[in-house]
């Protein structure tokens, strides 16, 4: 598994970039222009406004199809469940609880097998555990990485594609130009980004 969302981010970015200082420098041209009347360069200017409208809804919704692809490769979409998977859910609550504080990270790697890839699933299971392993102190969660190592850093991507997507409401925006708020948002945008690909290494590793 691999991503190149940073990259597909910033080639989007470049793009936006080059096509807004084009529309700024013909604004600029016809603010600066001497030979046509007032309403004539406002009219020019308008439709510049426009072409820039234009361009933060086409880019906007750039990055939004490249976080929902990406998420989608990465992470994946919840398969189809059979019949009787709240009795296997119920089974391997009660298997669990036989084994009490004496579980092991191997037993309930064999246990969970079946719901390895329904990280909601296997949150549920790990608060269970979490439970058992709780007299273990800061120590009983380090107990079971080969049984929630994946769901746990499967679960830290989905916050960080949660977290980009928020941050990536009208990320362009052509009138709010450098504002401080912009640049904030932005940072914390490729921020979010950045993670997204440390932790999509770290699954591979």
């Amino acid at each position: 598994m691999k991503t190149e969302i940073k990259k597909k981010i910033q080639q989007i970015i470049d793009s936006y970039n080059t096509a807004k200082r084009d529309i700024v420098e013909k604004i600029e041209q016809w603010k600066n222009d001497t030979m046509y009347s007032i309403e004539y360069k406002k009219e020019k200017i308008k439709e510049l406004e426009n072409d820039a409208a234009y361009f933060d809804a086409l880019f906007n919704d750039k990055v939004k199809k490249v976080i929902a692809e990406e998420k989608k490769a990465i992470i994946g979409e919840p398969e189809s469940k059979p019949a009787d998977y709240q009795v296997q859910i119920s089974n391997a609550l009660k298997f669990i609880e036989l084994a009490g504080d004496k579980l092991t990270d191997d037993q309930a790697y064999n246990i969970l097998k079946p719901f390895q890839k329904d990280y909601e699933t296997m949150q549920l299971f790990k608060s269970v555990v979490d439970g058992l392993a709780k007299d273990d102190g800061v120590f009983g969660a380090f107990k079971f990485d080969k049984t929630f190592g994946k769901t746990n850093r499967i679960m830290n991507l989905a916050e960080s594609f949660e977290f980009a997507e928020k941050t990536s409401v009208n990320l362009f925006d052509f009138k709010e130009n450098k504002s401080l708020a912009g640049n904030i948002r932005h940072n914390m945008f490729m921020d979010s980004i950045k993670d997204i690909e440390k932790l999509v290494n770290a699954l591979e590793a």
